[in-house]
Protein backbone atom coordinates (compact mmCIF):
# COMPACT_ATOMS: atom_id res chain seq x y z
CA UNK A 1 0.00 0.00 0.00
CA UNK A 2 1.03 3.73 -0.67
CA UNK A 3 1.91 6.65 1.62
CA UNK A 4 -0.73 8.32 0.00
CA UNK A 5 -3.19 5.56 0.07
CA UNK A 6 -2.35 4.70 3.30
CA UNK A 7 -3.10 8.20 4.83
CA UNK A 8 -6.10 8.32 3.10
CA UNK A 9 -7.62 5.28 3.96
CA UNK A 10 -6.92 5.94 7.86
CA UNK A 11 -8.42 9.49 7.59
CA UNK A 12 -11.08 8.25 6.17
CA UNK A 13 -11.80 5.69 8.73
CA UNK A 14 -11.22 8.50 11.69
CA UNK A 15 -14.19 11.26 9.71
CA UNK A 16 -16.23 7.89 9.32
CA UNK A 17 -16.19 7.26 12.83
CA UNK A 18 -16.05 11.09 14.09
CA UNK A 19 -19.09 11.92 12.00
CA UNK A 20 -20.99 9.65 12.22
CA UNK A 21 -21.18 9.74 16.17
CA UNK A 22 -21.99 13.59 15.77
CA UNK A 23 -24.79 12.43 13.58
CA UNK A 24 -25.92 9.54 15.66
CA UNK A 25 -26.07 11.77 18.96
CA UNK A 26 -27.79 14.37 16.42
CA UNK A 27 -31.08 12.07 15.49
CA UNK A 28 -31.14 10.40 18.75
CA UNK A 29 -31.31 10.93 22.25
CA UNK A 30 -28.02 10.05 24.85
CA UNK A 31 -28.84 6.40 26.02
CA UNK A 32 -27.98 2.52 25.49
CA UNK A 33 -29.07 2.49 22.25
CA UNK A 34 -27.15 5.65 20.38
CA UNK A 35 -24.15 4.76 22.70
CA UNK A 36 -24.19 1.23 21.42
CA UNK A 37 -24.29 2.24 17.53
CA UNK A 38 -21.28 4.55 18.59
CA UNK A 39 -19.26 2.10 19.85
CA UNK A 40 -19.92 -0.18 16.99
CA UNK A 41 -19.45 2.34 14.11
CA UNK A 42 -15.99 3.87 16.83
CA UNK A 43 -14.50 0.07 16.84
CA UNK A 44 -14.94 -1.01 13.03
CA UNK A 45 -13.15 2.01 12.23
CA UNK A 46 -10.52 1.30 14.71
CA UNK A 47 -10.64 -2.08 12.97
CA UNK A 48 -10.51 -1.05 9.18
CA UNK A 49 -8.01 1.85 10.41
CA UNK A 50 -5.42 -0.46 11.99
CA UNK A 51 -5.61 -3.18 9.34
CA UNK A 52 -4.67 -0.13 7.04
CA UNK A 53 -1.18 0.53 9.28
CA UNK A 54 -0.26 -3.32 9.23
CA UNK A 55 -0.35 -2.92 5.68
CA UNK A 56 1.86 0.03 5.31
CA UNK A 57 5.77 -1.52 3.99
CA UNK A 58 7.15 1.66 3.47
CA UNK A 59 8.07 4.27 5.93
CA UNK A 60 7.62 8.00 6.85
CA UNK A 61 9.93 10.59 7.75
CA UNK A 62 9.38 9.81 11.34
CA UNK A 63 10.30 6.41 11.34
CA UNK A 64 12.68 6.39 7.99
CA UNK A 65 15.99 6.71 11.03
CA UNK A 66 14.79 3.59 12.69
CA UNK A 67 12.11 1.97 15.46
CA UNK A 68 12.81 1.80 18.98
CA UNK A 69 13.02 -1.96 20.14
CA UNK A 70 9.41 -3.02 22.09
CA UNK A 71 10.87 -2.21 25.33
CA UNK A 72 11.87 1.78 24.54
CA UNK A 73 8.11 2.07 23.17
CA UNK A 74 6.44 0.99 26.34
CA UNK A 75 9.47 2.51 28.73
CA UNK A 76 8.54 6.23 26.57
CA UNK A 77 5.00 5.47 26.38
CA UNK A 78 5.18 5.74 30.04
CA UNK A 79 6.97 8.72 30.19
CA UNK A 80 4.48 9.93 27.54
CA UNK A 81 1.83 9.09 30.20
CA UNK A 82 3.08 11.82 32.48
CA UNK A 83 3.98 14.36 29.63
CA UNK A 84 0.71 14.25 28.64
CA UNK A 85 -0.62 14.58 32.32
CA UNK A 86 1.60 17.83 33.36
CA UNK A 87 1.27 19.21 29.41
CA UNK A 88 -3.14 19.91 30.25
CA UNK A 89 -2.05 20.66 34.14
CA UNK A 90 0.13 23.72 32.79
CA UNK A 91 -2.38 24.60 29.76
CA UNK A 92 -5.46 24.47 32.43
CA UNK A 93 -3.52 26.64 34.46
CA UNK A 94 -2.43 29.33 31.56
CA UNK A 95 -5.95 29.15 29.89
CA UNK A 96 -7.36 30.46 34.02
CA UNK A 97 -4.53 32.85 33.78
CA UNK A 98 -4.16 34.32 30.43
CA UNK A 99 -7.41 34.09 28.85
CA UNK A 100 -9.95 33.30 31.83
CA UNK A 101 -11.15 30.26 31.18
CA UNK A 102 -12.22 27.94 33.78
CA UNK A 103 -11.06 24.63 34.68
CA UNK A 104 -13.83 22.33 34.74
CA UNK A 105 -14.19 18.83 35.00
CA UNK A 106 -17.69 18.37 33.19
CA UNK A 107 -16.69 16.39 30.27
CA UNK A 108 -15.10 13.88 32.31
CA UNK A 109 -17.90 13.72 34.35
CA UNK A 110 -19.73 13.42 30.99
CA UNK A 111 -17.87 10.74 29.72
CA UNK A 112 -18.22 8.55 32.85
CA UNK A 113 -21.65 9.35 33.18
CA UNK A 114 -21.84 7.90 29.82
CA UNK A 115 -20.06 4.71 30.35
CA UNK A 116 -22.39 4.42 33.18
CA UNK A 117 -25.48 4.13 31.16
CA UNK A 118 -23.68 1.83 28.43
CA UNK A 119 -20.43 0.59 29.94
CA UNK A 120 -19.37 -0.37 26.06
CA UNK A 121 -19.10 3.34 25.50
CA UNK A 122 -15.77 2.49 27.21
CA UNK A 123 -14.36 1.28 23.51
CA UNK A 124 -15.32 4.92 22.00
CA UNK A 125 -13.41 7.01 24.52
CA UNK A 126 -11.43 5.02 25.83
CA UNK A 127 -9.82 3.18 22.47
CA UNK A 128 -11.14 3.62 19.46
CA UNK A 129 -11.30 7.58 18.96
CA UNK A 130 -7.82 7.94 20.55
CA UNK A 131 -6.21 5.33 18.50
CA UNK A 132 -7.57 6.47 15.70
CA UNK A 133 -6.89 10.49 16.58
CA UNK A 134 -3.21 9.47 16.76
CA UNK A 135 -3.19 7.04 13.82
CA UNK A 136 -4.38 10.47 11.63
CA UNK A 137 -2.26 13.44 13.48
CA UNK A 138 0.65 11.76 14.43
CA UNK A 139 1.01 8.78 12.07
CA UNK A 140 -0.60 10.80 8.76
CA UNK A 141 -0.57 14.10 9.50
CA UNK A 142 2.78 14.62 10.84
CA UNK A 143 4.97 11.74 10.00
CA UNK A 144 4.10 13.18 6.10
CA UNK A 145 4.26 16.98 7.30
CA UNK A 146 7.37 16.89 8.46
CA UNK A 147 9.07 16.43 4.96
CA UNK A 148 7.63 20.01 4.20
CA UNK A 149 6.93 22.45 7.47
CA UNK A 150 10.27 20.10 9.74
CA UNK A 151 9.56 18.78 12.53
CA UNK A 152 9.05 21.58 15.22
CA UNK A 153 6.04 22.75 12.24
CA UNK A 154 4.47 19.76 11.73
CA UNK A 155 4.13 19.27 15.00
CA UNK A 156 2.33 22.56 16.39
CA UNK A 157 0.47 22.60 13.02
CA UNK A 158 -0.89 18.54 13.43
CA UNK A 159 -1.48 19.37 17.18
CA UNK A 160 -3.04 22.99 16.41
CA UNK A 161 -5.39 20.60 14.22
CA UNK A 162 -5.84 18.08 16.68
CA UNK A 163 -6.58 20.45 19.39
CA UNK A 164 -9.58 21.84 17.03
CA UNK A 165 -11.18 18.47 17.16
CA UNK A 166 -11.00 18.10 20.94
CA UNK A 167 -14.21 18.48 23.05
CA UNK A 168 -14.41 21.28 25.81
CA UNK A 169 -12.87 24.12 24.45
CA UNK A 170 -8.88 23.98 25.94
CA UNK A 171 -7.45 24.04 22.59
CA UNK A 172 -4.38 25.46 24.63
CA UNK A 173 -4.24 22.58 26.63
CA UNK A 174 -4.87 20.34 23.49
CA UNK A 175 -1.87 21.44 21.76
CA UNK A 176 0.30 21.13 24.61
CA UNK A 177 -0.67 17.21 25.11
CA UNK A 178 -0.43 16.89 21.06
CA UNK A 179 3.55 18.48 21.11
CA UNK A 180 4.02 16.22 23.61
CA UNK A 181 2.79 13.14 21.44
CA UNK A 182 4.59 14.59 18.69
CA UNK A 183 7.40 14.22 20.42
CA UNK A 184 7.02 10.89 21.94
CA UNK A 185 6.04 9.39 18.49
CA UNK A 186 9.64 11.38 16.97
CA UNK A 187 11.27 9.51 19.48
CA UNK A 188 10.88 6.49 19.16
CA UNK A 189 10.06 6.18 15.51
CA UNK A 190 7.03 4.01 16.47
CA UNK A 191 3.15 5.61 16.69
CA UNK A 192 2.26 2.91 19.47
CA UNK A 193 4.40 4.88 21.98
CA UNK A 194 2.32 8.03 20.89
CA UNK A 195 -1.07 5.98 21.75
CA UNK A 196 0.20 4.34 25.18
CA UNK A 197 1.05 7.61 26.12
CA UNK A 198 -2.58 9.07 25.10
CA UNK A 199 -4.09 5.90 26.47
CA UNK A 200 -2.99 5.87 29.77
CA UNK A 201 -3.34 9.66 30.70
CA UNK A 202 -7.01 9.26 29.73
CA UNK A 203 -7.02 6.17 32.12
CA UNK A 204 -5.37 7.68 34.89
CA UNK A 205 -7.60 10.75 34.80
CA UNK A 206 -10.46 8.24 35.02
CA UNK A 207 -9.57 6.67 37.73
CA UNK A 208 -8.58 10.04 39.75
CA UNK A 209 -11.98 11.43 39.45
CA UNK A 210 -13.68 8.11 40.41
CA UNK A 211 -11.50 7.50 43.20
CA UNK A 212 -12.59 11.23 44.48
CA UNK A 213 -16.44 10.85 43.93
CA UNK A 214 -16.83 7.06 45.09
Amino acid sequence: MSLQKHGLSIIGAYLVALIGNLLIFQILPVGRLSLGLATVISVLAMIAASFSERQLVIANAIEEPGVAAPQQRVFWGLIGIVGVLVAQLVGSWLETFLFKIPQTSSLIHQQLSSMATNPWYFLVIGLAIPVLEELTYRKVLFGNLVNVTGIFGGALITSLLFALTQPGGHWLSATLVGLVLAYDYRHTGAVSTAIIARLGSLWVVWLYYLAHTL
